[in-house]
């Protein structure tokens, strides 16, 4: 089975619980799947399920062990989600803030 990465642009709805903080985050997607559709669809489902709208697709692609080094923070990401099928990580940044430009995320946090 594949695992697929995807990098999606959200932005959170009333129903999500980080409503009144965040302005907005980069989601971190690692989905195992077969099928490369099918895998994008599972992720903005669940950043949907989250309370969270995806406005854009910034990045995707078929990822392996090899994609990320012993010391890349990204790697414990990969691995868990080679466990588990799926992991997200919301990199958000306050509500305020005009885009989460590089280096004005927050510390993402993970859930499945």
């Amino acid at each position: 089975m594949s695992m697929h990465f995807f990098t999606f642009l959200a932005v959170p709805t009333r129903d999500a619980k980080e409503f009144h903080e965040a302005g907005g985050a980069y989601v971190n997607c690692w989905i195992q799947e077969e099928d490369r559709e099918r895998a994008q669809e599972s992720a903005t489902d669940l950043i949907q399920d989250y309370g969270w709208t995806v406005e854009s697709l910034e990045e995707a692609g078929t990822v392996t062990g090899d994609d990320y080094g012993l010391e890349d923070e990204d790697r414990q990401f990969y691995e868990q989600a080679l466990m588990e099928g799926e992991v997200l990580v919301f990199n958000t940044w306050p509500r305020g803030d005009d885009g989460g430009e590089e280096g004005e995320a927050e510390e993402g946090e993970t859930w499945q």
